[in-house]
């Protein structure tokens, strides 16, 4: 596994909420799921799932709001 490279143990019960958010935020913002930005978007998730943010409004507001006003 490479440096950049984490295990990331995500429960069913969290995956779940992800997924949730995931397919909010895109009917949000209209993108198809099979998309490029969907995938950028889903990208984004994980990475704030990784670096602590754990509550499903917190990562639609961060995922729906434009980067300059956060």
């Amino acid at each position: 596994m490479g440096a950049h490279q984490r295990c990331l143990s995500i429960s069913p019960e969290e995956l779940n909420d992800l997924q949730a958010v995931l397919e909010d935020v895109l009917r949000e913002l209209k993108l198809s799921r099979e998309s490029d930005e969907a995938e950028s978007v889903a990208k984004r998730l994980i990475k704030l799932f990784e670096s602590g943010v754990r509550d499903a409004a917190l990562l639609h507001v961060a995922l729906t709001t434009p980067d300059n006003q956060t």
